[in-house]
């Protein structure tokens, strides 16, 4: 037995020091009080026994004894590992890399497992232990030893699996003299075991059927027909039958049934040219699936039908021409008095006109009238302006000699376009902008002439401008595709919602916005420079595999289970104070009912 408190020697004599007090006190009672009695007869009726008193004696002298015994005992803190747990120095590594949220037979994942037995060994360790705890994730914010009571509750706060996408780490440590590395994990994490670490292998097989690979494409000769691929693999140990659905919004849905061979992988292709647009998702469906991170996949599929542009004209037939010209446009045109606000329009082409309100879709504008919604109520009429400068880079000018368009007469923005973009500038003595581009309560671009006032249309440039324009103009919210983990967009200020409009913690960035990615879905960023859309998949393939261990069963170290922990699992101290509480209570129950006298 070793003593915290006290050295060895100091307790052994407070010990034999409360034995001497308690049994000089017993031997320096005094006499019991002498009575008379008339009759000795009486007397040794209500005595019948004269040893008896000698027993009672001995009885209390033993239970003052066992009282004061475990009270002096307690002050010296003892630990005796045959009763309690030892005091230990432990490291823990916990292994919550993806694979370790693939389920077991009995339903309960890898992770689940691991923990359970990373607190039988806490269990097993006295409340005085210092340990460690480190997840191969990097993401338990826990820095050096603290005690056992602190680590579990530490356990229940370590990031779960699935949760560590980015990279899985195994810290380069070493066991120190007198203390003990263990490490909880499956073993399929491509990671070093560290060198004298008792390893926990919480594996067995698991069947597993992943979407590693979900695209939606135009066809090469038709733009405006379009093809999912899907990429199924089966990871599992044997043949397995799947399902695979192809789902989107407004019912769609195609379903395939396949049969995979153990490490097959399938290509599967759907024509999903009657999808109108949105999110698609596919999805594999497995009765003994272990695994379900991997079943699920998302991808954007972008309109795609022919685009119904509204022409609204006084009359310019090569303009209306031109138009009817471009590939995957559909022209209706009418004179400004039939503009009504009409809805159902991918897109509207004022000319020489411009309605009051803005309208629900993109517009490209033709020289129109000043509208607060434009920005150009500061415009100059110029007469014979000449083009200075445009912007290359932009989407609408870029690959347009406008060095070659020659104008008449023109309106400039003389402000500088303080609402909107100037792409392209032209002026006499001074530039002003000529073109613009801005948003309302859609995408607009704005050309300060009228193509009567320019040979514009007949540069062989004009088709390409109003492609770009319409394009521009009706291009659907910006996608990126990331991997599941930490995700970063260039939006600053942005808010993220998932696919089901539930927020997202994220944080600011010098850039943007940073956040978490756990599993598939489509996330919304929001901010005040527009919003994005982020689909986030599993793309790696090599997270499917969670059969290929480097560990086996027989690596394992087993940790006993709570029925096999020592009688006592707190201090002995505490123990102490119990059995001496107890000595008291029997000594007074002797007392109070004259079992002693």
């Amino acid at each position: 037995m070793t003593f915290l408190a006290l050295s060895p020697a100091v307790a052994w004599a407070l010990l034999a020091a409360v034995a001497l007090v308690i049994l000089l006190l017993h031997l320096l009672r005094p006499p019991p009080p002498k009575l008379v009695v008339p009759s000795v007869l009486l007397w040794a009726r209500t005595t019948p026994d004269r040893k008896r008193p000698n027993a009672r004696k001995l009885l209390l002298l033993l239970l003052a004894l066992g009282a004061g015994l475990c009270l002096a005992l307690a002050l010296t803190r003892p630990e005796a590992p045959a009763i309690v747990a030892r005091v230990q120095h432990l490291t823990l590594i916990l292994d919550n890399s993806p694979s370790m949220a693939a389920r077991m037979r009995d339903g309960r994942t890898r992770w689940e497992h691991a923990v359970e037995q990373a607190r039988a060994l806490l269990r097993q360790a006295g409340t005085s232990s210092e340990v460690m705890l480190i997840d191969t994730t990097g993401q338990l914010r826990v820095s050096g030893f603290v005690d056992r009571d602190s680590a579990m509750a530490a356990l229940a706060r370590v990031p779960p699996a699935g949760s560590g996408w980015d990279n899985t780490w195994m810290p380069s440590m070493s066991p120190a003299a007198g203390a003990q590395l263990h490490l909880f994990t499956d073993g399929v994490a491509q990671t070093p075991v560290p060198e004298g670490a008792i390893v926990h292998v919480v594996f067995e097989p698991a069947d597993n059927v992943a979407v590693t690979a979900f695209v939606a494409r135009p066809h090469t000769q038709d733009p405006t027909r379009y093809e999912a691929l899907v990429q199924v693999l089966n990871a599992s140990p044997g043949d397995q039958r799947v399902r695979l659905l192809v789902t989107g919004g407004k019912g769609f849905s195609i379903a395939q049934e396949l049969d995979l061979l153990a490490g097959e992988t399938v290509d599967a292709t759907f024509d999903v040219t009657n999808f109108e647009g949105g999110v698609l998702g596919a999805a594999v469906v497995c009765k003994t699936d272990a695994f379900p991170l991997d079943d699920l996949a998302y991808t954007v599929v972008p309109p795609h039908r022919p685009k119904r542009v509204l022409l609204v004209t006084p009359g310019d037939p090569p303009l209306e021409d031109a138009l009817r010209n471009l590939p995957g446009v559909r022209i209706t045109a009418v004179p400004p008095d039939g503009y009504s606000r009409a809805a159902g329009y991918d897109a509207y082409v004022f000319d020489r006109f411009a309605s009051a309100e803005p309208p629900t879709a993109g517009a490209l504008l033709l020289r129109p009238p000043a509208r607060k919604w434009l920005g150009n109520q500061s415009s100059i009429e110029l007469t014979g302006p000449r083009i200075t400068n445009w912007n290359a880079a932009h989407a609408v000018t870029s690959g347009i000699a406008w060095r070659n368009v020659r104008l008449a007469r023109a309106s400039v923005d003389g402000a500088g376009a303080s609402r909107s973009d100037a792409l392209v500038q032209a002026g006499v003595s001074r530039s002003g902008a000529l073109v613009t581009a801005g948003e309302a309560r859609a995408r607009w671009v704005n050309v300060g002439f009228a193509l009567e006032d320019s040979n514009f249309e007949l540069q062989a440039d004009f088709p390409v401008f109003l492609g770009n324009a319409l394009s521009w103009v009706t291009e659907p919210m910006p996608v990126l595709m990331r991997g599941l983990g930490s995700i970063e967009v260039g939006l600053r200020g942005g808010q993220v919602r998932d696919g089901s409009g539930h927020p997202v913690a994220a944080s600011a960035t010098a850039q943007g916005v940073v956040f978490e990615a756990r599993h598939a879905d489509v996330y919304t960023v929001s901010g005040p420079g527009g919003r994005v859309l982020v689909v986030a998949n599993l793309s790696d393939p090599r997270y499917a595999l969670i059969n290929q261990t480097r560990l086996s069963g027989n690596d394992a170290a087993g940790v006993k289970g709570e029925t096999s922990a020592r009688f006592w699992n707190a201090e002995l101290w505490m123990l102490l104070l119990l059995l001496a509480a107890a000595f008291l209570l029997v000594e007074w129950t002797v007392f109070t009912r004259r079992l002693s006298a």
